[in-house]
């Protein structure tokens, strides 16, 4: 059931893709598991934000000195909440499955966006209730992996917990609009799976919806800035602050 509700939801998007493992040994060279990230010394994470600098300098043309850090670091952390959020509210909506965040792997080795694997063994069920379902996203995503992330990225260099913190309330309304654009009929509960979480302290104040667009799909606005337009033609994201 785990591997059929990966390989369903992993259709949504790139964000939502998770590897099974399936070997009954070894998790594969160069695998490791995405809580090594939350190091307290944040050696793994400075390691992870050169690299997301070095990989935004080259497309410009440049190099990693071409991106400071603190965007590094915000641009990494964005794009770790988004790929363990996304997969994470999939299954728990659409099949009613508990994806463990502290059983994801990343191989570090691997040039481009972020690949995980799942050392997880067995489907455990979930209520597809939205309150539920944020419940779990607070407790294994949040609390589990993100939270520490956060600290390590603060013990490398300065960088505002607030923002961090709105790349994740960023991250979930991108992962619900996906959700609801591909999947309609899981539209209302991811949304609302988005609500609750905004009203929980983990994420309180980082965003609001202001309404819907024409398709239906409520519009998310963060209060922060994921300072994204600090890259070489950079420019705002739709949900920035800075858009007036």
């Amino acid at each position: 059931m785990l591997a059929e509700a990966l390989e369903d939801v992993g259709r949504v998007n790139m964000f939502f893709q998770v590897e099974l493992h399936t070997g009954s040994e070894s998790l594969g060279e160069g695998w490791e598991p995405v809580t090594v990230l939350d190091g307290a010394d944040g050696k793994r994470v400075a390691e992870e934000v050169r690299r997301v600098r070095a990989r935004l300098g080259a497309l410009s043309g440049g190099g990693v000195q071409d991106v400071e850090w603190r965007v590094g670091a915000s641009l990494f952390h964005q794009g770790l909440a988004s790929r363990l959020l996304s997969p994470v509210l999939a299954v728990a909506l659409c099949h009613g499955v508990r994806l463990r965040s502290t059983e994801l792997l990343f191989d570090p080795g691997r040039s481009g966006p972020l690949t995980l694997r799942t050392a997880q063994k067995r489907a455990e069920p979930i209520s597809a209730v939205p309150a539920e379902v944020a419940e779990w996203l607070d407790e294994t995503v949040v609390e589990s992996v993100l939270t520490g992330v956060e600290t390590a990225l603060a013990g490398v260099g300065r960088i505002s917990p607030g923002l961090l913190r709105g790349n994740t309330a960023a991250a979930l309304a991108g992962a619900a609009r996906a959700l609801g654009v591909a999947r309609p009929e899981q539209h209302a509960e991811a949304e609302e799976v988005v609500r609750l979480m905004l009203e929980r302290p983990s994420l309180s104040g980082t965003g609001h919806y202001t309404g819907t667009d024409r398709s239906g799909q409520a519009v998310f606005r963060r209060t922060t800035c994921c300072l994204y337009y600090r890259l070489p033609d950079g420019g705002l994201c739709g949900d920035c602050a800075l858009r007036h």
